[in-house]
């Protein structure tokens, strides 16, 4: 560096000395939190002044504020409403309707789920005792119903058992007996 880039330098260090000094004798102020809106480093004294808030998150703070709240949705209400329509449905009709195996397995152990906890099912597996992890068994299988029989038959609580995932499998495959 020659000797006028070097008087350049301490001329413009003098000059940001300066208004930062001029800065934080009239400083912005923060409009949420109400402390001062500081220089960072690199940052021109102008460019603060434009700012209304300190930090993101005082703007977000202020900024939600001032939008209206939603009522939360209880979830109790969105299942029993997500259900309603099996009812009276036969599985013949609910498969049409989801048009994969897939799809319509998933509805059939989501709604055999709900049915299960709501009617007071014990969150215990009924072989062990297990009761980190339940999945919900239906006793006579799905595949065995005839496709005019009702979901709402199907799922029937008096279907519907509590097992631990091995047990499941050893259910499923036939080698417990419940």
């Amino acid at each position: 560096m020659n000797r006028y880039q070097k008087a350049a330098k301490v001329a413009n260090d003098k000059n940001r000395a300066r208004a930062i000094e001029n800065y934080y004798k009239n400083p912005s102020i923060c409009k949420e939190c109400g402390c001062v809106i500081e220089v960072k480093e690199n940052q021109k004294c102008s460019e603060v002044r434009k700012k209304v808030f300190c930090s993101k998150s005082c703007s977000n703070t202020h900024n939600n504020r001032l939008r209206p709240k939603k009522e939360p949705i209880k979830k109790e209400k969105i299942k029993k409403e997500r259900f309603e329509y099996l009812t009276g449905v036969k599985k013949k009709e609910f498969f049409e309707l989801k048009g994969i195996y897939y799809k319509f397995r998933a509805v059939i152990r989501k709604h055999a789920h709900y049915i299960f906890t709501t009617k007071g099912g014990e969150q215990k597996c009924k072989v062990c005792g297990y009761e980190k992890h339940v999945e919900v068994c239906h006793i006579k299988s799905v595949s065995s119903f005839d496709d005019n029989d009702l979901i709402t038959d199907i799922n029937s609580f008096d279907n519907l058992i509590g097992l631990c995932p091995n047990h499941h499998w050893e259910f499923d495959n036939g080698h417990i007996k419940l």
